[in-house]
């Protein structure tokens, strides 16, 4: 299973858990820790120590330290310790990492006994007993899920305060992702789903950048106010992401508004994807085939039944593991599909998170399909040296930490979207960058990709 069975625990200590990196990672990503100063003091295998300063922002109506945020602390607190336990594995969510090297690690139930008000600077500590601490090990590196009850002891002026039993689970995370031998998804895979889908209409919803405006009416409603929440918190940590979606957004709906006589529209990895709404009747009514992952199509269902119904809006959502299941055959056994009709396939936001070898393969299967001479397959690649890391610019690699901060790690790109297209069986190829299409200087801009293929 992952992880650094070499790593020493004071190389591990260095690169991955010492209080000062837990400290700044953990108030990056849970913003009200840094809000009321929480921060870790001291960490060694098996155990952390936190503390939770007195401060107008952490305490109630008497002075004393709020109870929720006792139980804020204890999470994290405990959350450390067993992190500890990990050796070598970055946490999803805290690290940069992607699915193959990560841990999903997850607050399932909490008791907290409050003793006495806390009227100092709050000491939380855990220390999880060796019997435990070896089978969490043991469990985790076997490649099976964890679950483990953790105490967690608060104390204030050498006086008790709270005693807490923390139950977590911990979990590789891409054990979290449906396969076809087990293609039951977790709650927590589902909610990244949603939660990834809210934050792209979130920032679709976003004010207009370089004269490009999507219709927001329609992307505020499928982002809700946690998109709308990701987006914001998202646009101060990658501003470029914003320009990057909302022209994918603009040069897509462009490319099928250039398109005479389109009758089909096939969106992979529909997400939450409104443009059937934004632009049904200025294309001429086309049949839109919606794809992705059933968990979430019942997250589209949810947010789509919600507004009001447009009755010339003809779609039909299929289900689709893109790795798994063949596009072509869903596609061809849907009596409304027709592969001699003038046809649009929209990949988007998808190719940089398949392998080389997939993406040819998801390609090569729908271009064998399309029979209309001006069907068309739309695709957005980011350059191959941005994945590889080779790009010299600081303000590339900026963005790329981000992304690996989000757990979005890039693992393929093409510095020639024409040549990579010929080899999907789509000669001919119009490519252009996103600082070309908006006008742009940004080095960022000019490594992110539009492709429109076809036969």
């Amino acid at each position: 299973m992952n992880g650094k069975p070499d790593l020493s625990w004071e190389e591990d200590y260095d690169q991955r858990v010492n209080p000062e990196l837990m400290t700044q990672l953990l108030h990056n990503a849970i913003p009200v820790l840094k809000s009321v100063e929480w921060k870790v003091t001291s960490v060694t295998e098996g155990s952390c120590e936190s503390i939770l300063p007195l401060t107008k922002a952490s305490t109630n109506q008497h002075g004393t330290h709020q109870a929720a945020l006792i139980s804020l602390s204890a999470d994290y607190t405990g959350g450390l310790a067993l992190t500890t336990l990990l050796r070598g594995v970055p946490l999803a969510g805290i690290h940069r990492c992607n699915e193959e090297e990560s841990a999903s690690l997850w607050l399932a139930a909490m008791d907290v006994k409050y003793r006495n008000p806390s009227t100092g600077h709050l000491v939380g500590r855990c220390d999880i007993p060796a019997n435990i601490a070896r089978t969490v090990q043991q469990r985790y590196f076997g490649g099976k899920r964890v679950l483990v009850t953790l105490p967690v002891i608060f104390t204030s002026n050498g006086e008790l305060v709270a005693e807490a039993e923390m139950r977590y689970f911990a979990q590789p995370s891409i054990q979290l992702k449906p396969t076809k031998s087990n293609p039951r998804i977790s709650p927590i895979f589902k909610q990244k789903l949603k939660a990834s889908a809210r934050m792209i209409a979130g920032l679709r919803a976003s004010s207009e950048t370089k004269n490009i405006r999507v219709d927001q009416s329609h992307e505020r409603q499928a982002a809700g106010p946690h998109g709308e929440l990701l987006a914001t918190r998202l646009n101060g940590v990658l501003p470029q992401l914003k320009d990057m979606v909302l022209a994918r957004t603009r040069h897509i709906d462009e490319t099928l508004q250039s398109m005479v006589g389109l009758e089909q529209v096939v969106i992979l990895g529909v997400g939450l994807d409104m443009r059937p709404f934004r632009l049904s009747n200025e294309l001429g009514d086309p049949t839109f085939f919606e794809l992705d992952l059933p968990e979430m199509l019942e997250e589209r269902e949810r947010v789509t039944s919600a507004m009001e119904p447009k009755e010339n809006v003809k779609r039909h959502t299929m289900a689709a593991d893109f790795k798994v299941d063949q596009i072509s055959e869903l596609l061809l056994q849907n009596p409304e599909f027709d592969p001699s009709r003038c046809t649009a396939v929209v990949f988007e936001g998808c190719s940089m998170y398949f392998t080389k070898e997939e993406n040819q393969k998801i390609l090569r299967d729908i271009a064998s399909i399309l029979e209309h001479p001006q069907s068309l397959v739309w695709c957005d690649l980011v350059r191959e040296n941005v994945v590889e890391g080779t790009v010299p610019s600081p303000d590339i690699k900026n963005f790329t930490d981000g992304m690996e901060e989000l757990g979005e790690r890039f693992i393929f790109g093409s510095n020639s979207p024409t040549d990579f297209f010929m080899t999907c069986g789509l000669p001919q190829t119009n490519s252009i960058t996103v600082g070309e299409f908006l006008g742009s200087q940004d080095p960022v801009l000019a490594t992110y990709q539009f492709a429109v293929g076809s036969k």
